[in-house]
C-alpha cells in the first residue's frame, strides 16, 4: 500500500471517484472541498492524499487545505497512519485531523504526534423526510444585499461552533445562490444553507449547513422551519441529504432528528500536539 499526493484537486477527485461512490455520504465533504478548488477557491496551501493498495484501488484519501486541519475519508487504521505519515513528509507541521472517531488513535501515530479532541461531530443522513409543524414566517433567499448580516452570522457561528473562520467575506459571498432566510414581521430570524452539491456515481448528495439562529430568535423553531426550507429545495434535486452537527449539541440534534435525519457515523475534530 502506498499514498501518493495527486497533483491537484482535480486529479484528485477523479482519482477518488470510486471511493466516494462507495461512500458517498461520509466522503461528500472531501468531494465538495475538491470541487471548490476546482471552481476557484483558494487556499493557502493544499496537498491532496491518495492511499491505494497493491492492485492500485483506491482504499483511502485525505484532503489538507491550510490553514485548515487534515481531513481523512473513512479507511482501515493502517491506511490512515499512513495518510498521517504522509501529512508529516510534507514538511508542513500537522496540527489537527478531522477522522471518524475510530480512527483518532491511528491518525495521531501516524503523524507521531498525540491526539487531543477539540470537537465531537455527528454525520447525519435524511431518511424519510418528515415537514415540521408550521411556524410564523416565511422563507426567501439570501441576496447580495444581505451579505453584512450573512457575514456577522457567519463570524457568530464560528465562534459558537468553535471552528476556523478564516474569511468570513468570502463565505458569504460564496453562499449567495445557496443560502435562506426564515423572516418573522419581516425581520430575519435564522439562517440555513448547504454545500455544493457532490456528484459522484453513487449518488448525488448535497450536506446541510451552516443552521444559525441568532440568540434572541432561539426557542421559536425558526431553525427548524428554515432547515426544512433547505432540505425542501434540495429534495427534487439530489439523491441524498446529510449534514454535520455538534454530537454535544441535544437541542440542534433533537432539531434535525424531528424531520427525518438519522445517525450514520461519528467524527472527531483533533489537535494534535507533540508527544
Amino acid at each position: 500500500m502506498q499514498v501518493r499526493l495527486a497533483a491537484d484537486a482535480a486529479e484528485f477527485l477523479t482519482a477518488t471517484r470510486d471511493l466516494r461512490a462507495a461512500d458517498p455520504v461520509r466522503t461528500n465533504i472531501l468531494g465538495s472541498i475538491a470541487q471548490s478548488v476546482v471552481d476557484g477557491r483558494t487556499y493557502d496551501r493544499a496537498f491532496w492524499f491518495v492511499a491505494e493498495d497493491d492492485d492500485g484501488t483506491v482504499v483511502g484519501a485525505a484532503s489538507w487545505t491550510l490553514p485548515y486541519k487534515l481531513l481523512v475519508s473513512p479507511c482501515s487504521p493502517d491506511v490512515v497512519r499512513a495518510i498521517g505519515a504522509a501529512a508529516v513528509a510534507t514538511g508542513v507541521p500537522v496540527h489537527g485531523a478531522i477522522v471518524p472517531v475510530h480512527l483518532a488513535d491511528a491518525v495521531a501515530e501516524g503523524a507521531g504526534r498525540r491526539g487531543v479532541p477539540h470537537m465531537g461531530e455527528r454525520i447525519l443522513a435524511l431518511g424519510v423526510y418528515v415537514a415540521p409543524d408550521p411556524v410564523p414566517g416565511a422563507q426567501r433567499a439570501a441576496t447580495e444585499g444581505d451579505l453584512d448580516v450573512i457575514e456577522r452570522w457567519l463570524t457568530a457561528f464560528a465562534s459558537e461552533a468553535g471552528i476556523l473562520m478564516v474569511d468570513s467575506r468570502a463565505a458569504a459571498e460564496d453562499g449567495i445562490g445557496r443560502l435562506w432566510f426564515w423572516e418573522a414581521d419581516g425581520e430575519p430570524v435564522s439562517m440555513a444553507g448547504h454545500a455544493a452539491v457532490v456528484v459522484t456515481p453513487g449518488a448525488v448528495v448535497a450536506r446541510v449547513g451552516p443552521v444559525y439562529t441568532p440568540p434572541e430568535h432561539r426557542g421559536k423553531r425558526y431553525g427548524s422551519a428554515v432547515t426544512a426550507a433547505v432540505v425542501e429545495h434540495l429534495l427534487p434535486e439530489v439523491d441524498a441529504i446529510m449534514l454535520y452537527t455538534d454530537a454535544s449539541n441535544p437541542t440542534s440534534n433533537a432539531i434535525y432528528e424531528r424531520i427525518g435525519f438519522h445517525h450514520v457515523d461519528d467524527i472527531v475534530d483533533l489537535d494534535l500536539e507533540p508527544v
